[in-house]
């Protein structure tokens, strides 16, 4: 591994690196505490897939969601668009693409096509903050599998925190009662003032 010359050599700032990755730590620790608290369900399938990295990353989902304001069909159109073109450039940065473990035949499987936005928007402009399952797995297609997203929105919807129902297309509409994502602004809230000093 190639390091700065001295980089460990620094003992103020090591013990600075060293704090803020403690609190770091304890931030996600903060997190799978507080929704294992909350889950509904003691079952420990359950509470063993909260504890895992894509509950957080799902979490981390809705609450960017809810901190962008995205609230109504325009903005959930905008966010599929932006998906769209992230898409594109991810297919053409091959090196990027290899890197996160996609293909882009996955990846081309997770664009939103003249098929599948219509049903995105009218899901959320009929009940907003309501999105298809399968779309969930679209959005989060570079930091989870469709499996995995599956089994995320099972364990969620088991714990209390997702409403989950099928529609007579289908398809699985799926919505946050704000249990998750308000875990994860507290844990994100605790750690900004921690660093910050309260600020």
């Amino acid at each position: 591994m190639i390091t700065k010359p001295g980089f460990f050599d620094d003992p103020p700032e090591v013990a600075a690196d060293l704090a803020l990755l403690e609190k770091m730590r304890q931030s996600r620790k903060d997190f799978v505490w507080d929704v294992c608290e909350k889950s509904a369900s003691h079952e420990e399938s359950v509470l063993a897939t909260l504890r895992l990295e894509p509950t957080y990353q799902f979490a981390e989902f809705y609450y960017l969601l809810r901190a962008h304001h995205i609230d109504h069909e325009a903005k959930i159109r905008n966010l599929a668009e932006l998906h769209n073109q992230y898409i594109v450039d991810l297919i053409k940065d091959e090196t990027k693409m290899s890197r996160l473990g996609l293909t882009s035949a996955r990846l081309l499987d997770a664009m939103f096509t003249a098929d599948t936005m219509p049903r995105l928007l009218q899901n959320w402009r009929e009940r907003p903050g309501a999105i298809d399952q399968s779309n969930l797995a679209r959005l989060l297609v570079s930091v989870m599998s469709t499996e995995t997203c599956r089994k995320v929105v099972v364990a969620c919807t088991d714990a209390g925190f997702l409403a989950r129902e099928k529609t007579p297309y289908g398809t699985v509409l799926v919505s946050s009662n704000g249990i998750l994502e308000t875990a994860f602004a507290n844990s994100i809230r605790a750690l900004r003032r921690q660093v910050g000093g309260g600020k």
